[in-house]
Parts: structure tokens; sequence; C-alpha cells
């Protein structure tokens, strides 16, 4: 069994294969993927109590880590400190991705359960329904964040095109110009699929 090296080698060790992975060579980003994967993953599984988002943040951090390898200095701590950092921010990242996507479809149920019309249904109106409702909800929660942002004012709050610009500090054109392509991207995304309600919805966004 090998000794483990001095703390002086270890270190130097590690700043020589991260210039090698700044520098793009693939063996040393192969050689630091085999020897820190399972580290980024206990680390993140921590935080995500989930394997598939841990496996996803493992192969986040691992490609952060090859795209930014160049920011890491040994002299402000050791690589696995680095690592181990990196890795929880992003599995809290995560969590908190996580959190707003749940409260914007709780957000987005509730919209439209309270504009819904009062009226019997069928059981299979119901379930048409609430399939449009999840197309609607999915299309929304994968717009950017600033198409979301004033979609989200116009349609939650109620603001006008001119009291949104002032709420978020954009000039007016611009606040026309994402809330016209958010709606845009909506059609694309929701087609044809929720036909009379889906356009009334996107109606009450873009007006």
């Amino acid at each position: 069994m090998s000794k483990p090296k001095p703390k002086s080698e270890e270190r130097q060790y590690e700043a020589d294969l991260m210039k090698r992975v700044a520098s793009h060579d693939q063996q040393a980003f192969a050689e630091l993927s085999e020897k820190y994967s399972a580290l980024i993953f206990s680390t993140a599984f921590k935080v995500l109590n989930h394997y598939e988002d841990t496996e996803d943040v493992m192969n986040e951090v691992l490609a952060t880590i090859w795209k930014k390898a160049d920011t890491y200095h040994s002299r402000k701590g050791s690589l696995v400190t680095w690592i181990c950092t990196t890795a929880r921010n992003r599995a809290i990242d995560r969590v908190r991705s996580v959190q707003r996507r749940s409260a914007l479809y709780d957000r987005y149920e509730d919209k439209v359960q309270g504009d819904a019309p009062e009226a019997r249904t069928t059981g299979r109106e119901t379930l048409y329904q609430s399939d449009a409702r999840q197309v609607l909800k999915s299309a929304v929660v994968a717009l950017s964040p600033e198409q979301r942002e004033v979609i989200e004012l116009a349609y939650f709050e109620g603001l006008t095109q001119k009291q949104i610009a002032e709420k978020i500090h954009s000039p007016l054109g611009t606040v026309k110009a994402r809330i016209r392509r958010g709606v845009e991207r909506l059609r694309v995304s929701i087609n044809d699929r929720l036909k009379g309600e889906g356009t009334l919805l996107l109606n009450s966004v873009s007006n």
C-alpha cells in the first residue's frame, strides 16, 4: 500500500493537474474524473438525496471544471475543497430550481382553476383540461427567465407593460419584445393541443 503524498506534494499535483485540464488535456480530465467523481457524487447526494439529480449535478460539475479549470488557484485552498464547494453549490442550485418550478406550477394551477368557468364537465372533459393545463404550465416554466418574469407580472399581477417596465427597470420596448417573444414561444410550444382553452389563457397574457 502506497503512502499518502505529503501535503505540499499533493497540492503541487493538484495544481499541475488543473493546469493540464485548463489546457484541455483530455487525459488529464479523464484522470481528474476518475479521481474525484465519487467525491462529487457523495457531496451532491448529501444535499439532494436523489440518485438521478445527483448524477446530473455530478456531470454539470465535471463540465464546469473542464470549462473553468483556469479559475482554480492552489494558494486559495485544496482542490478537494474547491471541488466540494462547487458540487455543494450546484446541488443547492438544483434544489432551489426544483422549488421554484414547483411553486410556479402551483401558482399556475391556482390561476387556471380560478379562471375556469363553473360548469359541470364529463370525465373526458376533466381529463382534457388537466392535460391541457399541464402542457401550458410546462411550456411557461420552459421560457427564458426574462420572458417568464414579464409574463408572470402581466398574467399573475395584472400589471400593464408600462408598470412592468418601471418595476424591473427596463425600457418599455424591451418589455414589449419579451412579452411578444414569450407568448410566441408559448404558442409554438403548445401548438394546437390546447385549442380554445390555450388561446384564452394566452390572450390574457398578451393583451
